[in-house]
């Protein structure tokens, strides 16, 4: 499952998830196992202000050897499925496919950065 693969900026299952990847582009995807996530937030972006085309909301994750954080809109919908253990993938989708379809959350950015 490729970001480009996925049709939407996340991917659930129906059962407890062993593993959350992140899709950082069409080549590159990294996982985390999902007893290595210490905590999660969803609070507002601080980069995106008054501008409506930013991002609104950071979702902050943070494993125990690095910090992941997902720009988008509807991060909420993330961390309940996080909440649930059933989060499998979340990839970044072109602006221009999430106009497209409604979904709960879309994804502009992923950033990991490990821990030392």
């Amino acid at each position: 499952m490729s970001t480009f693969l996925l049709d939407k900026s996340y991917e659930t299952l129906n059962t407890t998830a062993a593993f959350i990847e992140f899709h950082l582009d069409k080549d590159h995807r990294r996982g985390f196992n999902t007893s290595h996530l210490i905590e999660f937030s969803v609070d507002p972006n601080p980069d995106a202000g008054d501008d409506k085309n930013e991002p609104p909301q950071k979702l902050s994750l943070v494993f125990s050897t690095a910090d992941v954080v997902v720009l988008g809109w509807g991060l909420g919908f993330l961390a309940d499925r996080l909440r649930e253990s059933t989060l499998v993938a979340v990839g970044i989708i072109p602006k221009r496919y999430a106009e497209l379809e409604r979904t709960p959350a879309f994804v502009s950015a992923i950033t990991i950065t490990p821990i030392k």
